[in-house]
Formats: structure tokens, sequence, C-alpha cells
């Protein structure tokens, strides 16, 4: 039953994306709008956003019944709404596609129909509202302004790092995107701003004086001392205007670090008596899996889904870093990606790579493709289509692999070995 319902949920990315909030307007308001029973902190961002929000889910479950939205799933669906260390049992995902099933059908054939990120969204707010949930953290899935999750009141509204990706539907400037990303600030509501790019900040500067909402820029806020770190964890204090924090998180990419300080800064401008031990705790036995995500010792394996060029900056320093040796990379790219200044970057880490195929047959770009654009960057380029044989051949290969260059080759894969992919330490 689970996999005929998934079926259809997924036949609704036919509608691809749309960039309005009437159909998840309309579609809560036929609910109760649900989103209206809990609390929420909203995340958007074109890097980090997922980090931060299970970072701010994990402080959050300490004290509240909490849940957590995020997008897109690494192996199962059932990822992206986890309420209270659970993601969703495929009992409600069956029911709740039953119970509104005409409705669905009835606005493709009225109005304009709903699209699979829209009925997802709607579901994870109706999920936690009938959790009776207190709080919940919720990821942008894109943009933020007409992104279908803005049609929550958050009591904090964050601003993770932002780039270049999806210009084609935000605009090609970096003060496009920040003012599309700055969609989800809310009148009079704080915003926490990680990024420090100078037409970020101006933007979003502008943006808050206009909502009459209190900005705090990490860059300002936090003061990171005494970082030390190895492949299973990263320590480091953390001072801000109210409190100081000694940190140990299981993340151990470097790129964490910022994230991890801007879901303390988000908690701590909430303002809402979580104690400092709900925090270090709350940090300290969460996980956010396929993020520098280590997998074995002997080989060295990491994953890692950095999928655009400011991830792969991020993903080569904390490598050279933490690991500081040459890997053989295995990775695969969807079309839509920028594929050639991806590798340039990531080709600083090694001279070998195997390309593979994605588990995306409609997006996933074909290695042969890629070879084409980057046979340059590399001293030995091994096409392997089948990813599960790309990373077989890897680890008899060599005694340090990279897997990385997308979230649907590296969520294959760690299904392929078993691996856990709650947003929490589950030892």
């Amino acid at each position: 039953m689970i996999d005929d319902t998934l079926n259809y949920l997924y036949s609704m990315k036919r509608f691809g994306i749309k960039l309005d909030l009437s159909a998840t307007k309309h579609f809560a308001a036929h609910l109760g709008n649900p989103q209206n029973n809990f609390r929420n902190i909203h995340v958007a961002g074109t890097n980090g956003k997922g980090s931060i929000s299970s970072y701010i889910y994990g402080i959050l479950r300490q004290k509240y019944k909490t849940g957590l939205y995020t997008s897109p799933h690494l192996i199962n669906f059932n990822e992206r709404i986890v309420y209270n260390r659970e993601m969703i049992d495929d009992g409600y995902i069956v029911k709740f596609m039953e119970e509104n099933m005409d409705y669905i059908r009835n606005l493709e054939k009225t109005g304009r129909n709903p699209t699979f990120f829209e009925a997802t969204t709607v579901m994870a707010f109706k999920y936690f509202s009938d959790k009776k949930a207190d709080y919940a953290s919720i990821e942008v899935g894109l943009g933020g302004r007409l992104d279908s999750t803005n049609i929550i009141n958050p009591e904090v509204s964050v601003i993770a790092q932002i780039g270049y990706e999806h210009f084609q539907q935000l605009g090609c400037s970096l003060t496009s995107i920040a003012y599309e990303k700055g969609g989800i600030i809310k009148n009079e509501k704080p915003v926490v701003l990680l990024d420090n790019k100078p037409e970020v900040v101006k933007e979003i500067k502008k943006l808050c004086e206009i909502r009459n909402s209190k900005l705090i820029r990490i860059e300002d806020y936090c003061k990171i001392s005494d970082i030390n770190y190895d492949i299973k964890s990263i320590r480091f204090k953390m001072k801000t205007e109210k409190d100081e924090y000694e940190i140990e998180a299981k993340n151990t990419g470097l790129y964490q670090i910022k994230n991890i300080a801007t879901a303390i800064s988000s908690i701590e401008v909430l303002n809402d008596d979580i104690d400092k031990s709900m925090i270090i705790d709350g940090i300290k036995e969460t996980r956010w899996p396929g993020r520098f995500d280590v997998i074995s010792t002997d080989p060295l394996v990491v994953m890692d889904s950095a999928h655009n060029p400011p991830a792969a900056h991020a993903l080569v320093n904390s490598f050279k870093n933490t690991v500081n040796k040459k890997p053989l990379l295995i990775v695969g790219m969807l079309s839509d990606k920028d594929v050639y200044s991806y590798f340039s970057i990531i080709s600083e880490l090694s001279d070998e790579v195997i390309i593979t195929t994605p588990n995306d047959p409609e997006r996933a770009m074909k290695p042969e493709e890629i070879k084409k654009l980057v046979y340059t960057m590399f001293r030995e380029i091994k096409i392997i289509n089948d990813p599960i044989e790309a990373y077989e051949y890897g680890i008899k290969r060599s005694s340090c692999i990279l897997v990385t260059g997308s979230m649907y080759l590296v969520g294959l894969l760690e299904n392929h070995i078993g691996k856990k992919v709650m947003p929490y330490d589950v030892n």
C-alpha cells in the first residue's frame, strides 16, 4: 500500500516546481490551517540550511515536542518528516493521501494542481499538528518568498549561506537571490543571518528594516575559539552576547561550526528559557547524515552530499584539514548543477576520479558528458555507470575514498551499506 501511495505522490513531480503559494494555502485551509497549531523556526539558504534545521530540532527536542521538516531525503521519503526521534510512519502517509485524494484530483481538474513538494509540505504540517507538536524546525525547499513552507509565521527566521544555485528561478545576482530567501522574514520577528557577503547583508538589512525585524548577524554575535577536530568529532568554544559554550559535535565537517553557531544563536534569540545544558546536549546528539559522513575508517570512506561550488569549497577545506590524504573520488552529478566549476574545485583533492550515475534517472548527467568537461583536470578518469559497482571497485582500489557530488548518489550508497540516516545519534 505504501509503495502505491508514494508512487502517486512522486508522480506529482510531473507538475514541476511552482513558485507561488496559492495551492499550498488552499490545501492547508482545507485542512484547517494546521501550520498555525505549533510554533516554528524557519530556515532558508543555499548551503547549510538542512544542517542548521537539524541542530535547531536537536536543541528544541530537549525540552519540547518537536518536529523537523527537511528535503530532499537520502534514502526513504519518511526522512523528510520527523517528530520526537521518529520518522513519519507509513500508515499516516497512506491515510493522509487516501483522505485527501479527491481534493487533490479536484484541484488538478478545476484549479492549479498541487505539486509533490506542496502536498508533502501540507502533510508535514498536518502531521505535526495531529501530534500536538510544540515546535517545528522547518527547512525551506527552494528560495523562500514563494516556497511552499512560507505559509508559516515563524518565531525566528534563519538565513544560511547564499549562493547562485537555482538562479534560473531566483535571479542571477546575489541581491535578487537574497531578496527571495529573505521572503521568509516576517514583521517584527527576529532574523538570524549567517552569510556575510556584502550584497546579501545589504539586502537582508533592507528587508529587516522594512518589516521592523531585529537582525542578528552571526559574524558579530558569535566568537569561536579553541577548535579541535578529528574524523570523529569537532570540539570548540563559542561565546555569544548571552552565554559561553563548550561544544562537541558528531558531524566532522569544519563547515558545521558556523551552522552550529547559527542554530545556537537562533535558540538564544528565541528567548524561550532553553537552558545551556539543553543546547550543549542537543548539539552533541545531533548528526546530519550525508554531510562529511565517515562511513568506515579501514578503508577510510567519507560521503558528503556537496553538490555546488560553495559546498565543494567547504568540503575541500574540511577534507584537507581533517584527513590530509589524497582520496580516490567517486562522483556523480545532476545535469542542472554547475558541473565544471564543481569539478574544478573538488579536483584540488585528487587526480583520480570514478564518475558514476546518481539515483535520479531524469536529471542525472551522463558520466561520458561529465568526462568531456573535466578530462583535463585529472590524471586518471574511470567511468563506472552503476554506483554500487563504482563503490565496490573503489574500496578495493584505494584506502581512502570520498563519495560526493549528489545526495542521490550518497543516499543510494549509504542505503547499500546499511547506514542509518536519522538526524540524531542513535548509538
